[in-house]
């Protein structure tokens, strides 16, 4: 074998050898830091439980835990302490989900609702899905509920009120 038949086959050798690395390494993939991890249902199920520990805790207006919430302190305390993003406002909270119909709704989804006050204007007020039916809300004395209740989305006067429910989590 020639000296130039051995260049041309190491060459070539080198030109394979180059083309399946560069196949290889086209097949492998690398995460886009820039992309976010959607939460997961362990996410929902998180924020689900936390916001059922505040059963029975204190409604105060303005307030977002640990001792005492309002309805959006509720949630927001919720989606937070289990490291999910939500605005602390209602009409927010309103504003940054998806809004999906009520036979949809998992644990973690919010439910919006319009209420009277007593000097007859009205109130949004928000509510966690915990389950089936089931709602968790830091209620400012509606219907009976003072403080963080769970109410049941079988009753009338949440089924007349509600406004929309919306998804924040995959």
């Amino acid at each position: 074998m020639t000296a130039s038949i051995r260049i041309a086959l190491s060459r070539a050798a080198l030109f394979v050898l180059l083309c399946l690395c560069l196949a290889l390494a086209a097949c492998s993939t690398v995460p886009n830091a820039e992309e976010e991890i959607a939460p997961s249902t362990d996410t929902r199920e998180a924020i689900a439980s936390l916001a059922l520990e505040q059963l029975d805790a204190p409604y105060q207006a303005n307030a977002a835990g640990p001792k005492a919430f309002d309805n959006s302190g509720l949630t927001y305390f919720a989606y937070h302490g289990a490291g999910a993003e939500l605005p602390r406002e209602t009409q927010a909270q309103l504003d940054a989900g998806k809004p999906i119909d009520l036979a949809e709704a998992q644990p973690a989804d919010l439910l919006f609702f319009r209420v009277e006050t007593a000097n007859g204007g009205d109130q949004m007020l928000v509510g966690l899905y915990t389950q089936t039916a089931e709602m968790l809300m830091a209620a400012p004395n509606v219907q009976g509920h003072t403080g963080v209740s769970l109410i049941s989305l079988d009753d009338e006067f949440w089924q007349q009120r509600l406004v929309g429910v919306i998804r924040l989590l995959p």
